[in-house]
This record gives structure tokens, C-alpha cells and sequence, in this order.
């Protein structure tokens, strides 16, 4: 059965304009090439289908990612359900199918593994009920594990070390993400549990926040300091980034404080974190922005790097949402003003040339959701218009030759490739497309797992 288009409204209840229509109709048509598993995986999996790395191909398809995988795909399945109750099958179709390809224990994180089937699985339930064994299964292994990497953490930076990798703490593969997660799940079966799980994973971060610098190399270094798993010509650095970075973090810590979860000294993380931004922001003719990171050069200069990309995971866009966040936590209008005039103006030098693609991670998508986020907090009509033009960018980069609808071109891909998921394939792009044409927020915020709602 083909997948029902939401009717698409805006918030005066009047008829949208057509490129909502479009968009509402390409969201029904990327749910029908996505609707079959075994189809999508075999797509997916084939043996040119990859990123090329330097040393390490490696394929953009994993049954248990988040990222590019059934859980990821499931995801979309269970927002979409959440209206439409014939789409269910579908979502757990996807579900069925990670659970199937077996449970890896490590590493995990909310993009992969048990957490991120977790995620999927959770959003379902939200949406429409169900999977409770599944979950309470997966929570029991999912805690007892991010306490101990929580401990971990926090006793490293008791030590006097820095963090040290990037997958400790950040929204992808670190204990921010997992935080995400159990902050979602507080209220579910696994209720006191995930509450001092997540109590631990506050802390971690709490104490990473408000430690002083230490030195590194003779220079004194925040302890957020990057030094292992560099790849891709990276030296060590801070990351300012929302997927990788501190951004993660001071995302974390605003949500769990406006949801009431209140570990001792987190206010002041909180304005730690800001401090540390507020200290590396510049200003340019677009507006203010914070640097993607800063690396000992830029620590002996005192200048930070030129404005590169601004995207979810990387720059001004992200960023501003997680400092939107924070002042929305901390009821600090100031860091509001700034996100804001930080968000426009990555807008207004997003371009073709910058912006690669039309997925949520570094794409048009991503702008296009957090700028929704934006519209509907601060209910500022102009975020609308913004919405309509991002929304038509995504609209017109669909392929109907493409498998998936949409295709992901890169400089380490020797082709465009096919990718269903969830963070840089068709199921993310759909989600925030189906965003955009209902005219609400998600029913199961999806978008918890980017961290900016």
C-alpha cells in the first residue's frame, strides 16, 4: 500500500503553499522505496557503496546504526505511524530486522548498536505503542554500561587528563548521546534506572565543564582537549562542533535542566561551556559564529580559523542552536539574541558550493530542521520564510532515478552513493521534510537524537 502524504497546514490552519504539497508527496514517495528491509539493505550493501577512507574503505550500510541502518529507516517508519497507523508494519518491519542481525556489545553509542536500536524502538513506542520487553531488554545492558563509561570519564578528569577522544562525550558516539537517550527514557519502565544513569552521565560532564585547563605540550589547554582517534589530517584540538564537540554537551546539560534532571555545579557548566565559546566567537560580515575548533596554532595566535560550513554538525548553525538552548535553560536572552543573529547569518552564506547535499549531518536538511526548532520556540514568523526556501533547496535535489530518492556525493566516494538512513541518507531527509509539511513539531521528537530540541 502506497504511504499516505500528510496533509500539509500551516499554523493558521490555512492551505499550505505547493511546496509543502511537494514535500509531503516526496516524504510519501522515499516511505515506499524504503518500505521493504531485505530491498533496502541489499541496495545499500553492495560492494562499491562506500566512503574511502585513507587505509580503510568502508561501507556506508550497517544493520545497527542510527546513522545507515534499519534503526535509522525505523526511525522515519515510527514518526510517520505516529498519523498514520497502516505504516506501523513498516516500522517494525525495520526494527525486526536490526534486532535480527544480532546484538553487538561494544562500541556503543546512540548511532550505533543497542543504543541506537534502543532509540528507534523507543520513538516507536512513543508513536504508538509497544516494544516494552525489547526496550527493558536493551535498557538493563544500555545503563550498566554508560555508568561505567560515565565513571570512567569523570575519573579521567579528576586525574588532571584531558578527555582525550571525541567519542567519550560528543552526540555521536559518546556519553552526551547516550544521555539523550536515557533522558528520553525517564519516564519508561526503566525509570529510576535511567534516572542515576543519566544522573551519572550529568556528572561526567559537569566535572569535564567546570575543570580548570591543564597543560599539554607546555601550553595550558582546555579539558576538552582532543588527542586521540585523529583521522583525516586532524591534530589535536577543542571541538566546537554540535556532533563532535562541546556544543554536544552544553546541549545535554540545557534539555536535562529544563526537564528538571539538576546535578550539583550545572548552571555553571553550563555557563563554562558558554565562556569557553564567548571567548573564540567572532564576528564577520555575516554575523557572529563560533570556530569549528581550535588547534595549538590558533591557541599561540589567538586568532581563530575563517568561517567554514555551517551545518548541524559543524559550525554557526548548530551551534547557535545548542547556545539557543543553553539561554533558554539559564534564561539568558543574551545568548538567545546571539543564536539567533549567529543562525541568520549561516544562512545567509549557506550556498551550493558549502552545503554538498541535502541530508541532515552537513546538509540542507539539518538547516532546515533546526531552523523549524527555531520557528517553534520562538514563534519569530520570519523563520517561516527561511523554512520555505530551505525546504524547496531539499525539494529540488530529489533523484526519482536514485533508489532512495536522494543521493550523497562526497570527495572520498568514488560515486554518488545510495544511503537510506538516517543521518546522511533518505530516512533523515524525509523526516525533516515530513517536519516541514505537517507544519508541527515530531510527534516522537526524532530530532532528540540531533540534540536540538
Amino acid at each position: 500500500m502506497p504511504s499516505p502524504a500528510p496533509t500539509p497546514t500551516d499554523r493558521s490552519g490555512s492551505a499550505a503553499p505547493a511546496h509543502r504539497q511537494a514535500a509531503a508527496r516526496i516524504v510519501a514517495e522515499i516511505a515506499d522505496r524504503l518500505a521493504e528491509p531485505h530491498r533496502v539493505a541489499e541496495i545499500a550493501g553492495v560492494p562499491d557503496n562506500l566512503m574511502r577512507y585513507p587505509g580503510k574503505p568502508q561501507p556506508v550500510w550497517d544493520p545497527l546504526l542510527l546513522s545507515d541502518g534499519h534503526p535509522g529507516v525505523g526511525l522515519l517508519f515510527a514518526e510517520l505511524a505516529a498519523g498514520a497507523p497502516e505504516l506501523r508494519g513498516r516500522a517494525h518491519a525495520h526494527l525486526s530486522a536490526a534486532l535480527g542481525s544480532g546484538i553487538r556489545l561494544l562500541p556503543q553509542s546512540l548511532f550505533g548498536g543497542m543504543v541506537a536500536l534502543a532509540f528507534a524502538g523507543h520513538a516507536a513506542a512513543t508513536g504508538f505503542g509497544g516494544y516494552a520487553t525489547m526496550l527493558d531488554g536493551l535498557d538493563r545492558h544500555i545503563i550498566d554500561h554508560v555508568r561505567q563509561r560515565a565513571r570512567a570519564d569523570r575519573e579521567r578528569v579528576r586525574a588532571g587528563e584531558p578527555v582525550g577522544a571525541w567519542d567519550r562525550y560528543d552526540v555521536l558516539g559518546g556519553t552526551a548521546g547516550i544521555g539523550r537517550y536515557l533522558l528520553a527514557r525517564h519516564e519508561s519502565t526503566a525509570g529510576q534506572a535511567a534516572e542515576l544513569a543519566l544522573i551519572e552521565v550529568l556528572e561526567s560532564l559537569v566535572a569535564a565543564a567546570t575543570a580548570d585547563d591543564i597543560a599539554r605540550h607546555g601550553t595550558r589547554v582546555p579539558v576538552w582537549w582532543v588527542t586521540d582517534g585523529l583521522e583525516h589530517g586532524l591534530v589535536e584540538h577543542v571541538n566546537f562542533g554540535l556532533a563532535h564537540g562541546v556544543c554536544g554537551p552544553l546541549a545535554l546539560l540545557s534539555v536535562a535542566w529544563r526537564a528538571g534532571f539538576r546535578v550539583e555545579r550545572q548552571d555553571e557548566a553550563i555557563e563554562r561551556i558558554m565562556a569557553l565559546l564567548s571567548r573564540w566567537r567572532t564576528t564577520d560580515e555575516a554575523g557572529p559564529r563560533w570556530p569549528h575548533l581550535i588547534t595549538p596554532a590558533h591557541l599561540e595566535s589567538g586568532q581563530p580559523p575563517e568561517r567554514a560550513r555551517d551545518s548541524w554538525c559543524y559550525g554557526a548553525a548548530g551551534a547557535a542552536r545548542a547556545v539557543y538552548l543553553a539561554g533558554a535553560a539559564l534564561d539568558r536572552p543574551d545568548w538567545r539574541a546571539d543564536a539567533h543573529a549567529a543562525l541568520r547569518g549561516a544562512l545567509t552564506v549557506a550556498s551550493d558550493e558549502l552545503i554538498c547535499d541535502s541530508a541532515l549531518c552537513h546538509g540542507w536538511a539539518g538547516l532546515l530542521q533546526i531552523v523549524l526548532r527555531m520557528a517553534h520556540d520562538s514563534a519569530d514568523p520570519g523563520y517561516h520564510a527561511i523554512a520555505d526556501t530551505l525546504a524547496a533547496r531539499v525539494v529540488d535535489g530529489f533523484d526519482p532515478e536514485a533508489p532512495f530518492g536522494y543521493r550523497y556525493r562526497h570527495s572520498l566516494a568514488a560515486r554518488a552513493l545510495d544511503r537510506p538512513g538516517f543521518l546522511e541518507g533518505a530516512a533523515g531527509i524525509a523526516l525533516a521534510l515530513h517536519t516541514y509539511a505537517t507544519g508541527d513539531v515530531p510527534a516522537t521528537s526524532w530530532d532528540s537524537a540531533l540534540l536540538v530540541n
